[in-house]
């Protein structure tokens, strides 16, 4: 057992200099007030200590040579699934890849025919309709349902609509849903219940469900992602993503884990791997991986989780104060805050430029996600609570200034 330690989530971490796509995007306006974006979903404070290390020892041994999936590397992938998701994961389900949204694209190109489609669930990361795009396939819209705040529920969610997924599934060119738990960018994390309907429906119709779960470790309040495979029924059509990218901020690594329990969905999913050119393991990955998935990244993970907790409770807090108008989707995972801004009255564009030029607080803008994303922001909350409280400070000041406080 680890003896916890004292993590210090308040360093800001450097991003100048070093090509780092969120800097470069930032608005020079947000620069030269001295705040950072909101938008994306990668830390702004460095990534645990047991993982930076590993890394480093790995580069001073200087052999950046071809690298395979060892046992070693197999061990602490299926350590961590049992000691962090409850999930007894067999040793060839585990198949290294060059990231989540490549793997989605393997999926599609042996899954999928000419005019045949993948279906998702809007509000969601555009990155797979992209994907689909890209690869000349279609997209069938399931949007989730939206149930905004009332007396009886003050804090907004939303809802799987599975009469509509039925009507999806049983098209016969919807082939793949993509499944996100915990959903981007909503912030929810889909129950038993839930994906028990959606792993009945998928084996009724036959249709292959990639599970998106490279969230799956940020959760709060008890809240934890059942891995999609072990819903009854769905192992033997399903392909789950899990990677260290949000866990533990390697966005900016090309590389997952997939989990394909079905042999025969798993040898189809290998061979358009390497038809795909897959190489090797970076070496770099694979000490990542041995250091993320221990006994101190658990212990990292946990205390991460606990001060984003800290920083949702802050926001929604502040906003509840002195801007009741704007609702906060129910959080339950992710480390981002889902924002309805619809109660301001402002067009998406006049919203933008409002939060943009007026309260210097750059976000994610809703429509992203689809048209069900209109007028919604999405803020992305792992960060120093220090630049947290900077922005806040600065959306109420521009807001009072434009009569938008109570």
């Amino acid at each position: 057992m680890v003896k916890e330690k004292c993590y210090n989530f308040d360093i800001l971490v450097n991003r100048e200099d070093i090509g780092n796509m969120k800097y470069n995007l930032t608005p020079e306006n947000i620069k030269a007030k001295g705040l950072i974006s909101f938008a994306g979903t990668e830390f702004d404070f460095p990534t645990a200590p047991v993982v930076i290390d590993s890394v480093i020892e790995r580069a001073r041994n200087g052999l950046f040579g071809y690298t395979i999936q060892d046992m070693q590397y197999n061990q602490a992938v299926m350590w961590w699934m049992k000691n962090m998701r409850k999930w007894d994961i067999q040793e060839d389900w585990i198949v290294p890849t060059l990231g989540t949204i490549h793997s989605l694209t393997t999926a599609i190109h042996f899954l999928l025919n000419e005019n045949e489609s993948i279906i998702v669930q809007p509000p969601i990361y555009y990155r797979y309709e992209q994907a689909a795009l890209r690869n000349n396939k279609g997209t069938c819209y399931n949007p989730l349902k939206y149930i905004s705040a009332s007396e009886k529920n003050q804090v907004p969610y939303y809802e799987m609509d599975l009469e509509g997924l039925e009507r999806a599934m049983a098209l016969p060119e919807n082939k793949l849903l993509v499944l996100c738990n915990p959903h981007n960018p909503i912030g929810q994390v889909w129950k038993e219940k839930e994906l028990g309907e959606v792993a009945r429906l998928a084996k009724k119709y036959n249709v292959v469900v990639f599970s998106d779960e490279i969230f799956a470790e940020t959760t709060y309040n008890g809240n934890n992602t059942v891995p999609y495979s072990e819903i009854p029924g769905a192992a033997d059509n399903c392909i789950v993503a899990t990677s260290l990218g949000k866990s533990f901020g390697f966005t900016g690594i090309n590389h997952a884990n997939i989990i394909i329990p079905n042999q025969a969905l798993r040898d189809k999913f290998i061979n358009q791997r390497y038809i795909d050119h897959y190489g090797s393991l970076d070496p770099l990955v694979h000490a990542a991986v041995l250091g993320a998935y221990s006994a101190q990244g658990a212990d990292w993970i946990r205390a991460m989780n606990e001060y984003v907790w800290e920083n949702s409770v802050y926001v929604r807090r502040k906003i509840s104060e002195n801007l009741p108008q704007i609702k906060i989707n129910l959080h339950q995972g992710a480390y981002i805050n889902w924002i309805d801004l619809n109660g301001l009255g402002l067009s998406d564009k006049d919203t933008m430029d409002f939060l943009l030029e007026d309260a210097k607080f750059h976000m994610e803008e809703g429509c992203s996600y689809g048209k069900e994303g209109s007028g919604f922001t999405r803020l992305q909350i792992a960060c120093p609570r220090r630049e947290l409280e900077k922005a806040i400070i600065s959306l109420i000041e521009a807001s009072r200034k434009r009569g938008f406080c109570k």
